[in-house]
């Protein structure tokens, strides 16, 4: 069964790719937060069933456009009938309607190795493009955080006191972590970026990577913010071990813990 994690907030199984979460608006209505790699549609689907949400999910909340987050939202889509709803920055427009561009890395080395562990991507239509600060169901509210992608967003659900944050940090044991810069759009506009969520965000925060952080997340989220991103060579092994990591978490199946 799907996990409970806090109030009106469930943490899916059997996804791969990114963290999928199915969050209770303040009217009643679900909406799932983005929907790992397309191969874990058939998961999601699933476990909706099992927990009697299907047919409650109104909407899909992209963070952003990359595929391990974005993946399965036609198939969740045409499956639920939910509204897919993504930053403006990360659609183009096909035959006069709104898609989710066909983008899953910075780089020529990254595309190819994120197709490689994405597979084929369906075309996935796109109902609502947020722009600027919106309420997208009662009590939710889209943030802009570009700079991982142009589009990328947070949503704060406000009577839950809870923000899903993509990859704006990534979860650790011990601590929050940046993307890479190279997974980073542009990495300037996202210290922009992650400086003024910092600012306003919210005690408990659920990232795309890692485990939801349930307490002090604005408090750690400062501390992240305040300081500078490490440089150096003598850290380049580190790096390299973060990345090994991550990919092995992108390629890893969600259990029930």
């Amino acid at each position: 069964m799907v996990e409970r994690v806090a109030p009106g907030i469930w943490w899916l199984h059997g996804t791969r790719g990114s963290n999928v979460f199915v969050v209770e608006a303040a009217d009643g209505r679900m909406a799932l937060v983005d929907t790992g790699f397309a191969s874990s549609a058939p998961a999601v689907i699933q476990e909706l069933e099992r927990a009697g949400l299907r047919e409650r999910v109104d909407a899909i909340l992209l963070t952003h456009v990359h595929a391990d987050h974005s993946g399965a939202a036609n198939a969740i889509r045409r499956a639920t009938g939910a509204r897919v709803v993504a930053g403006r920055g990360d659609c183009a427009e096909n035959d006069g309607a709104l898609v989710l561009r066909p983008v899953i890395g910075r780089t020529h080395v990254g595309r190819l190795i994120l197709s490689r562990i994405a597979g084929k991507r369906e075309t996935t239509p796109v109902d609502v493009a947020v722009e600027g600060e919106e309420e997208v169901l009662a009590g939710i509210r889209a943030i802009p955080a570009p700079g991982h992608t142009p589009g990328s967003y947070c949503y704060v659900a406000d009577h839950l006191g809870v923000a899903f944050v993509g990859d704006l940090v990534i979860s650790h044991p011990d601590r929050l972590s940046r993307p890479m810069r190279l997974a980073n759009h542009n990495d300037r506009q996202y210290e922009q970026t992650l400086q003024a969520f910092a600012a306003m965000a919210p005690g408990a925060g659920f990232p795309g990577h890692g485990a939801p952080i349930l307490e002090g997340f604005d408090s750690r989220l400062r501390t992240l913010a305040s300081q500078r991103r490490a440089r150096g060579t003598l850290l380049r092994r580190e790096r390299l071990s973060r990345m090994v990591r991550f990919v092995r978490g992108l390629l890893r199946t969600r259990r029930a813990q």
